[in-house]
């Protein structure tokens, strides 16, 4: 085809009677739609790839969108290996050809996408909380857990974009309203199943294992627990971070019940000479703990007292580790200063005994003027220094250098 297009222009250039001008140009026209037919088969191959999410807002449409394209599919098939092919008849019975009838084909279903994609617009607009809801729900896996109530909860959601496509906007309005109740309980137990549901396993878990009756204060600690989860999923089931803090405090009273009652059960088990020796047990955990603290023995003491001692001396230590991490936090440049304050006067101090020490050794060197004055003991940290003065020195170079601030 190419070729003949070539020699017809060829022909065209060297005969310009009207008659050859005119094949020319059909031949021109031929191969352009053939072109086009080409480009355009790839174009809508790539648009049905990307076209899924439309079926929500029209499943009618959409089914006759996808019919649509397969029938231009096949007509396409037919000529895409032997162009020759678009251009006969498509049946013995019309006079279109296969080239007309795909553009015809494609024209149609352009017109499905284009009402489809109008509905699209609308409906997102007036269904924008429920699509949120809705998205929210799988993004938790709620089928998973709740699958009749989900299929259930689906179709009205369906429901709701079939009155979007009658134009009845008021009921879809009215229906979303509905949906978003449902919905919402939907989400609640969905949460609940995730997170509170496990959790309620261990407890029945426990309750075969009779920590109800060895541990009753600590099996209703968690019962307790467990429902004040449950409150906060029902006031806030998207508040993630007091719902994980509650998952939290829940397991934690589990593992306490748990091993509550393997001790109650325990110390039930023992004969009653053994009884102190599992008194005298703690004791020396208690001990250890005191002794670890302060270095004392504290055994001479009820046990109540002996654990609150140690409670004391633990929160003392703590109030004094603060005390030291914020005072070098708040002035480090001032211990520095200290250390070098006192640096200083132990110089000054060094000075002042060599000097002592050299006029007592050589008392004749020194005359009666010469006196030497006492140094104030200081505090390093006064701002203030002692200075040490000679006066009326006979040899200026006395060893030892006298420091002044």
């Amino acid at each position: 085809m190419a070729l003949a297009l070539f020699f017809a222009t060829l022909l065209s250039g060297c005969q310009s009677t009207p008659e050859d001008g005119l094949a020319a140009t059909s031949e021109i026209n031929t191969e352009n739609a053939y072109q086009n037919a080409l480009e355009m088969h790839k174009n809508w191959q790539q648009k049905m790839m990307n076209i899924d999410h439309l079926a929500l807002y029209s499943p009618n449409k959409f089914n006759a969108l996808q019919s649509g394209w397969k029938k231009a599919d096949l007509i396409y098939l037919e000529f895409s290996d032997e162009p020759d092919v678009a251009f006969e008849n498509y049946s013995i019975f019309s006079s279109t050809t296969y080239l007309e009838r795909f553009f015809d084909e494609i024209h149609q279903a352009q017109l499905i996408l284009t009402d489809l994609e109008r509905l699209k617009v609308q409906a997102d607009n007036v269904l924008e909380p429920a699509i949120e809801q809705m998205r929210y729900l799988n993004s938790l896996g709620a089928q998973q857990y709740y699958r009749s109530e989900y299929t259930r909860l689906n179709r009205l959601y369906a429901k709701l974009f079939r009155l979007v496509e009658q134009e009845v906007i008021s009921d879809a309005r009215e229906e979303q309203d509905e949906f978003l109740e449902r919905s919402h309980s939907l989400e609640v137990k969905t949460v609940k199943k995730i997170y509170i549901a496990p959790l309620e396993s261990e407890l029945r878990s426990l309750r075969q294992k009779d920590v109800k009756y060895y541990a009753p204060l600590s099996y209703a600690r968690v019962e307790s627990e467990i429902g004040a989860g449950n409150t906060v999923i029902d006031l806030s089931p998207r508040d993630f971070t007091t719902i994980n803090k509650a998952v939290t405090e829940i397991q934690f009273e589990l593992d306490h019940a748990a091993h509550i009652a393997l001790e109650v059960q325990s110390l039930r088990d023992r004969s009653k000479d053994e009884y102190e020796n599992f008194i005298l047990d703690i004791e020396a955990k208690l001990l250890r703990i005191s002794r670890a603290l302060n270095d004392e023995d504290l055994r001479n003491k009820p046990m109540r007292t002996q654990a609150q001692l140690i409670t004391d001396g633990v929160a003392t230590a703590r109030q004094q580790r603060a005390v030291k991490s914020i005072t070098a936090q708040q002035d480090p440049a001032k211990d520095q200063q200290i250390q070098a304050l006192t640096l200083l006067v132990e110089n000054q101090k060094q000075v002042i005994q060599q000097l002592r020490a050299k006029i007592v050794s050589q008392p004749d060197s020194y005359s009666a003027p010469y006196q030497l004055k006492d140094v104030e003991q200081t505090d390093p940290t006064e701002q203030s220094m002692p200075v040490v003065v000679a006066t009326d020195l006979a040899e200026p170079s006395v060893e030892g250098t006298l420091l002044s601030e």
